[in-house]
């Protein structure tokens, strides 16, 4: 994949819309691609996040360690992965697991962070970005939580 084709990747989602196409090619020089045949681990819970991928090609799926089984969540491409893990530190909070052969882009936090502290309005728009995406998210719990409450 040249840098280019990175750089398209980037623009398929929201995140990255507010980044120059030098930013974005920057990002592209930094980032690296990441193979997976069927069965091979993105990453385990519990495993530090150092950056965010982007599924270019492939299927993965949530994997469920205590049970042995694959969880009801596919993730197929393209698609934005782990994107909390270009701004934090928190420990992965999924067992991410190729289904089927995958090719992805990983972006390093730190190379994320240090255009961020460059571009005071990047970075307020990565956040609002973020700010939507989450609470889209948790309205689709808010939506899902009488299932589960018993009423």
């Amino acid at each position: 994949m040249h840098d280019n084709e990175v750089t398209r990747a980037f623009r398929y989602f929201d995140l990255f819309a507010d980044f120059s196409d030098e930013q974005l090619n920057l990002l592209s020089f930094v980032s690296e691609i990441v193979s997976l045949g069927v069965g091979d681990v993105l990453y385990s819970i519990g495993d530090p996040a150092d950056g965010g991928y982007i599924l270019f090609e492939g299927r993965l799926e949530a994997f469920d360690e205590a049970t042995g089984e694959s969880g009801d969540y596919d993730i197929t491409a393209p698609a934005l992965i782990g994107e909390l893990g270009l701004l934090l530190t928190r420990p992965r909070s999924a067992t991410i697991v190729a289904s089927e052969p995958a090719r992805l882009v990983f972006v390093p936090r730190e190379s994320f962070l240090k255009l961020l502290r460059t571009d005071p309005a990047l970075a307020e728009s990565v956040s609002e970005t973020l700010r939507d995406e989450l609470a889209r998210y948790l309205d689709s719990i808010a939506r899902l939580a009488p299932r589960f409450s018993g009423n």
